[in-house]
């Protein structure tokens, strides 16, 4: 970690990435700064705001979002067939009349997120909003404060506004519920949001200009939901490689088919492949092979033979979508945006969720494919075919004991549930708002398809290694140095076997701790 990622976070100019943010939410000391320079530039920028809705009200250009109302219902002043309401009233019927939101709540450790990836855009200075909005969600981060986001109500176009309308009236003090701890030290809760603000000492502040649209008008929202899925979705896939290359060590699997001879040049040109192939080689580095069992055959199945083939092409997407929603987290997302004259502000589209959507569903589909593959290596592992007991029974036991197949059992579930919440979310966006918005990009119903998925995939790698684990432990053959520190990792939450017993609660412990850290961290 660099020095910039091991200080406090400068809102406007440090890089965030999915990987930075998700590091800013785990740290308890994590802290945002908004640097002088950077509250001088915004507050030079809400004056050339405060310029422009006054050269309106005098017959000049409008200002969207300040002097007129919003989306479909925009009016010039002169429009009007009654008197404008003053921009702080305006501010504050767009925060009203967008909170609709409905559905579970996302989880407060996103919506702390929330508040980081909006007081990053806005502090990039061109939202026009004065220094006090962003240090206002500083500290609303800072006091463990976060709005309630409700899962559903998002288009993905013209941002997150009804999702993010509860941030912006509880940065206006209005009485909305948010998240946050009663007492220090107690776990975060729905409580009433002006309460939570008192006893942090935080006051609300008065919207103006167009301070409520520049908090909604972006896609802060399904940008971190979306980052931070994303994180976790690279994890499992890393510990699917980790447990793979187990399960291959495990079953006999022959070496040559993960060999670089095999995967990389001249016969192969994919840096993916290669990448994965070594992961697989490096996990296994030390082992002593396990022998071939007599039906084993002449080629392993594919399930063990193409784990390279099948992980790398997802592996390499993930990485794209990183870039993307890094790019998304890093740049601005609002409209409209001020152009090279103070005052002139040009009007876009980069409220719409075009990459989050593709990322979100692209990522939900790697999932799915990581998950066909697993379960087949279950299958592999429980049947009794290539040396290891049917079910992973250990040797001696009395009869009627059934190992791990209930395990089997639920991963075969899971990937059938995977495999169907791979179904992506962007074709399915429709025409909203009187035919405003008449594209959407559907971006958060991507992302919280997504979160379901990425629970699956959790619970689906963690059985995956539970067997796997298991095999390894039944086999004679002494494993090296990698193997046993993934093999430590697995047995601190899942023990080893030797009765029927229940291992709801010790595979839900895996899952969650799997998903919160790749597995090269096991190695040290």
């Amino acid at each position: 970690m660099t020095d910039a990622e091991s200080g406090p976070f400068r809102l406007g100019r440090d890089p965030l990435t999915p990987v930075r943010l998700a590091t800013l939410l785990d740290e308890p000391a994590a802290r945002l700064v908004l640097e002088p320079g950077a509250a001088d530039r915004l507050d030079e920028g809400f004056r050339a705001l405060e310029s422009a809705m006054a050269r309106a009200a005098e017959g000049g250009p409008p200002v969207y979002g300040a002097t007129t109302g919003f989306g479909g219902n925009a009016v010039s002043p002169g429009e009007a067939s009654d008197d404008v309401a003053p921009a702080e009233e305006l501010q504050l019927r767009l925060a009203r009349y967008l909170d609709t939101g409905s559905g579970e709540p996302l989880p407060h450790r996103t919506a702390r997120g929330v508040l980081v990836a909006r007081a990053h855009v806005l502090a990039r200075g061109a939202s026009g909003v004065r220094s006090e909005v962003v240090l206002r969600l500083v500290d609303l981060f800072h006091a463990g404060i976060a709005p309630v986001i409700h899962r559903y109500g998002s288009l993905g176009a013209s941002g997150d506004l009804v999702s993010l309308a509860p941030l912006a009236r509880l940065v206006g003090g209005e009485e909305v519920e948010c998240l946050a701890s009663p007492e220090p030290g107690d776990p975060p809760r729905i409580s009433p949001g002006r309460a939570a603000l008192a006893r942090a000492g935080i006051a609300p502040i008065e919207l103006r200009g167009r301070d409520t649209l520049a908090l909604v008008n972006g896609l802060s929202g399904v940008a971190t939901l979306a980052a931070l899925l994303l994180v976790q979705a690279r994890n499992l896939v890393s510990w699917s490689v980790a447990g793979a290359a187990a399960t291959g060590w495990a079953l006999g699997a022959r070496s040559e088919a993960w060999g670089p001879d095999v995967n990389g040049p001249p016969h192969r040109r994919h840096r993916g492949q290669e990448q994965v192939a070594a992961a697989l080689r490096g996990w296994v580095s030390g082992s002593t092979p396990v022998g071939r069992h007599p039906g084993a055959g002449l080629q392993d199945p594919y399930a063990l033979r193409c784990v390279p083939q099948l992980l790398a092409p997802g592996q390499e997407l993930l990485e794209l979508f990183d870039g993307w929603l890094a790019a998304e987290l890093d740049g601005v997302s609002d409209n409209p945006v001020p152009g090279g004259v103070p005052g002139d502000y040009l009007s876009g589209g980069n409220f719409f969720g075009g990459y989050v959507a593709q990322a979100a569903d692209g990522t939900a589909g790697v999932l799915a494919r990581m998950g066909d593959l697993l379960e087949r290596q279950t299958f592999l592992l429980v049947d009794g075919r290539r040396g290891l007991p049917a079910n992973l029974v250990p040797p001696g036991l009395p009869p009627l004991r059934h190992g791990l197949k209930g395990v089997h059992q639920a991963a075969s579930a899971l990937a059938m549930e995977l495999q169907r919440g791979a179904l992506p979310a962007a074709p399915f966006a429709r025409s909203a708002e009187g035919h405003n918005q008449d594209v959407v990009s559907n971006a958060m119903n991507a992302a919280t398809s997504l979160a379901d998925q990425v629970d699956r995939a959790a619970a689906l790698v963690a059985a995956h290694a539970a067997l796997a684990a298991q095999a390894a432990e039944l086999r004679s053959e002494p494993a090296g140095l990698p193997l046993l520190a993934w093999h430590a990792a697995v047995r601190r939450h899942v023990p080893f076997v030797h009765d029927d017993t229940p291992l709801r609660e010790p595979l839900q412990a895996l899952a969650t701790f799997l998903r919160h850290g790749p597995a090269e961290s096991a190695r040290g």
